[in-house]
């Protein structure tokens, strides 16, 4: 008994794959690839980072090992050096002294003796987040509290349990006002300390750790694969979820996981194939007796097997299409419905950043995928998305910086190394590293400017004394002629006794109540004065109440009083929170001005548009 064939759109579009190229599939590498990055290198990174030029990338995947080791040979250009592939034993725990016992034997056959390399690994992004935002302008002293304000709106992150940073990406402009484009993270903090402990108990302390999307980013910001002045995507298709990263110039923008993958392709060809199977068998049967046993319908090993073995990669499936009647194109139709809802989300995700974000559209998308790869999956898709299309190959033999030493690998073996060679790319200036945040930057910063101005006071220092010993002789003269008039000045100063030193005092005490008596006075004025020049044009105050009063605490700690500010926003919707972000952060700048808190905001229509209403606490300085 066989299942009716239908001759869809599908079928047509996969012979027209098959009888033509595509035009995007003959396009090489180039041989220039440009690097975003400048040839200038700062003197306090140099200080507390030391570079070498070999990298080494660890992709530690769900069956197998990966290392990749590069070369930079100069800002632009790189060279493959070595590269291994190693399976994982299936019966070790991650999380034992066996796993790092073989961690540390495969890091030695492959780093050999020479130690003159950066190590950085790559984790699992699965519970770590990404997100763009855009805040305004602020100085460079609250451009950290500005950035976690507005990441805490769409990611989820504690700082006692999650290792979070950020990284300035570039200013744009959004309806007019100049803002910031700023690339925000997290990871939990026990993974992160786990990896690094791994590492650094086997004698391999790593120089970063980043994560799958940073590393995809590092191939187009090196230039590796040379699309960095465009939007492109990237598309992973895992076992139980997917993820599409979208990059412009280089730079990660967006990164989304899709509930939607191989085994959702799997699931949809055993229940679809079984419904047909059902059907056709209960249209065709000729005896009430017979009935439909278990060995007729396919089973999720045998449509797990029919589906990994559409790649040409794979271990032929002769023997189950045989047995099921299927032909590619029959396997194709069948798991058609689940590639179909993962191209939709895809399509959304491109939507939301062309339409509702507004910038420029997605030119191309690069696919790969946990199992074999399949070209004409990518086609399919990249023919529905209507864009270019490729497997993300970046170890090609055409590229100039491989020199043909993948020539004898397939495909899906290639694009296997890709997360591994983008993690070999990495650097401090360009990569997200879970290992250094901006605090750890910070304090390094801290500590080579502490090193630099001893280095410097040591010099000149050295410098002084080279001088006092040629000119001691002559000066001695000098030096005598100051000694007996620092003599004669003391003998005229003023000499004080314990009847002098309570005048002092008295007028001290009388100089410092008077001060403080016209602050106190003048203290209401002076407040009004400074929010008239610190509040902008589209907020308005209206109502302003300050308590002045003084009292002393029990700490004997004189506690001034506050101001409480009520005022309303006007302006575009999309900026008014901003607009108000950007106002406290003005009041919290001035010296006047201790500390700001927001009691209270809300939106509220206001004639034909909608305003902000906030209610501000300021305490005195």
């Amino acid at each position: 008994m066989t299942l009716k064939k239908e001759v869809s759109s599908t079928e047509k579009l996969l012979e027209v794959i098959r009888s033509k190229q595509l035009p995007h599939a003959d396009k090489k590498p180039s041989n220039s690839p440009q690097s975003p990055g400048g040839k200038i290198h700062s003197f306090f990174r140099e200080l507390t980072y030391r570079k070498h030029a070999f990298s080494i990338g660890i992709d530690i995947g769900y069956q197998h090992l990966f290392l990749v080791k590069v070369n930079k040979l100069s800002d632009d250009r790189w060279k493959l050096v070595n590269y291994r592939i190693v399976p994982l034993q299936t019966d070790v725990s991650k999380n034992t002294s066996a796993f790092a016992g073989f961690i540390k034997r495969e890091l030695d056959g492959f780093c050999g003796s020479v130690r003159n390399f950066n190590l950085w690994a790559n984790m699992s992004s699965a519970d770590a987040e990404v997100a763009s935002i855009r805040i305004p302008k602020v100085p460079k002293k609250q451009m950290e509290n500005a950035v976690k304000w507005n990441a805490k709106k769409l990611i989820s992150f504690d700082e006692n349990k999650n290792v979070y940073d950020f990284k300035i990406q570039g200013e744009i402009i959004e309806s007019g006002i100049p803002k910031l484009n700023v690339l925000v993270y997290a990871a939990p903090r026990n993974d992160v300390g786990e990896i690094r402990k791994l590492f650094a108990d086997i004698g391999y302390p790593l120089d970063g750790l980043t994560i799958s999307p940073f590393s995809i980013q590092n191939l187009f910001a090196t230039g590796w694969i040379p699309r960095n002045d465009q939007t492109v995507a990237s598309l992973y298709i895992g076992r139980n979820w997917s993820r599409i990263d979208i990059f412009d110039h280089g730079n990660l923008i967006i990164s989304r996981d899709i509930r939607a993958g191989i085994n959702s392709m799997i699931q949809e060809l055993m229940e679809g194939y079984n419904e047909d199977r059902a059907g056709a068998y209960t249209a065709e049967k000729v005896s009430e007796t017979e009935v439909l046993t278990e060995g007729m319908l396919m089973q999720i090993d045998e449509a797990r097997e029919l589906v990994f073995g559409l790649s040409s990669d794979a271990p032929s499936a002769k023997e189950v299409r045989s047995r099921f009647d299927l032909g590619e194109e029959s396997i194709f139709q069948l798991i058609k419905p689940a590639v179909d809802r993962l191209v939709r989300q895809i399509d959304r995700t491109f939507r939301y950043y062309t339409d509702t974000r507004g910038n420029e559209k997605v030119t191309g998308i690069y696919v790969s995928s946990a199992t074999n790869v399949y070209e004409l999956l990518t086609a399919y898709i990249g023919h529905e998305l209507g864009m270019e299309h490729a497997v993300l190959d970046p170890l090609d033999p055409a590229n100039p910086f491989i020199e043909g030493l993948t020539s004898g690998m397939t495909i899906s073996e290639r694009a296997s190394f890709s997360v591994a060679l983008g993690v070999a790319l990495s650097d401090r200036s360009r990569t997200p590293n879970f290992l250094l945040t901006y605090k750890e930057k910070r304090k390094q910063i801290n500590i080579a400017l502490v090193n630099r101005s001893i280095f410097l006071t040591l010099a000149a220092a050295l410098l002084i004394c080279v001088g006092i010993v040629f000119v001691i002789g002559s000066e001695s003269g000098k030096k005598k002629a100051t000694l007996a008039k620092l003599e004669r000045d003391y003998r005229q100063s003023i000499r004080l006794d314990e009847n002098v030193v309570p005048l002092f005092v008295s007028k001290i005490e009388k100089d410092r109540s008077y001060i403080r008596d016209y602050s106190e006075r003048y203290l209401g004025l002076a407040s009004i004065t400074e929010l008239s020049r610190l509040t902008p044009s589209n907020i308005r105050l209206l109502t302003v109440s300050a308590r002045l009063d003084q009292k002393v605490s029990k700490g004997g700690t004189l506690q001034k009083g506050w101001l409480t500010i009520d005022g309303i926003v006007s302006g575009s919707v999309s900026i008014l929170e901003d607009s108000l972000v950007e106002y406290v952060l003005k009041l919290q700048g001035s010296p006047m001005f201790s500390q700001v808190k927001i009691s209270s905001s809300s939106i509220e229509p206001y004639e034909q548009s909608e305003i902000l209403r906030f209610t501000l606490t300021v305490k005195f300085t």
